[in-house]
């Protein structure tokens, strides 16, 4: 039973580590807003995780076929509203933050939330650790929980990271590192638009 959950915990961990487009985002909003809004889209990043491991232990054909039949519209959906986010954060000006603060923490969880899960091949990815991990231990509703926890963990630790760096720049290097994640979540999603166009023609 733990060695289950310890086995998610690890692979919840390994898989929110690598540093990409949600990293980013995570890293950002928690420069411009504070570790709230860094959290909250850090927890709706771990949301969408728990969500599709939970699916691949439950044997849930009804959301894996969906994710499968509608790939390409919803790696489309998640690319524009990347896109979006890149120029949101060209067009903001230094100030503004503290606005952001009081009224955007919900919907920094839920951005993060549905851009992670308009990713598809995330539940291949849940799938694929189940079944190597046998029947018994793959279909463990222990597993998507310590995936939860492992995701957490990570987004957590980044987070205070972050925020405690945060504390030693100035105000100017914050909004070039700002501009500098725009032109990345720019650069993904116009990269994620022509696989799009690609599978299409």
């Amino acid at each position: 039973m733990w060695s289950v959950l310890a086995s998610g915990y690890g692979f919840g961990l390994l898989l929110a580590a690598p540093v990409g487009p949600m990293s980013l985002l995570c890293m950002n909003r928690t420069l411009r807003q504070g570790f709230r809004a860094g959290l909250a889209t850090g927890l709706g990043i771990a949301a969408a995780d728990a969500f599709y491991a939970f699916v691949s232990v439950s044997g849930l054909r009804l959301v894996s076929d969906f994710t499968a039949a509608y790939a390409l519209p919803l790696q489309l959906l998640g690319s524009l509203f990347l896109g979006c986010l890149g120029v949101k954060g060209l067009l903001q000006g230094r100030d503004g933050e503290q606005e952001e603060r009081r009224s955007w923490r919900n919907f920094n969880f839920l951005s993060a939330l549905l851009l992670t899960l308009a990713n598809p091949a995330t539940v291949l990815t849940f799938l694929a650790l189940a079944a190597s991990l046998g029947h018994a231990s793959g279909s463990s509703l222990l597993l998507p929980s310590g995936i939860a926890l492992g995701s957490s963990s990570w987004w957590l630790l980044l987070t205070l990271t972050v925020n405690w760096l945060s504390r030693k720049v100035s105000p100017a290097f914050i909004h070039r590192m700002n501009v500098i994640s725009a032109l990345i979540f720019i650069g993904f999603s116009l990269v994620s638009l022509i696989g799009v166009i690609n599978k299409l023609y």
